[in-house]
């Protein structure tokens, strides 16, 4: 969902989308599935972890956005996909597996 969230908001600002956009939408995914395991393994009800997961987040939104400014095309375009893309990761993240007494979809 963060994709094409990500896709869609890129397009909305009317920015054609590169072969370097694709890789920072790899790096999205990547990202999003590692927050997805942490609140699927019920880690997300640990404060530690979801402080750790803020941190995490936080700095790879700061690292990647700040290359979203970036003058050279190629960075330009990583930071503007990544970017958002890591924070939607985490947002979506938290939706879906913050719920009590399911686990991969089955009540428990």
């Amino acid at each position: 969902a963060a994709v094409a969230c990500v896709i869609a908001g890129l397009a909305l600002a009317g920015i054609e989308l590169t072969i370097l956009h694709l890789v920072g939408l790899l790096l999205t995914v990547a990202v999003g599935s590692n927050y997805t395991l942490f609140f699927l393994e019920d880690a997300g009800d640990d404060p530690k972890v979801l402080a750790s997961l803020a941190l995490a987040n936080l700095t790879t939104i700061t690292g990647f956005g700040i290359l979203g400014f970036a003058s050279v095309p190629v960075l330009n375009a990583i930071g503007m996909t990544v970017g958002p893309g890591a924070f939607l990761c985490l947002a979506f993240a938290a939706m879906r597996g913050g719920r009590p007494g399911v686990r991969d979809g089955v009540p428990r």
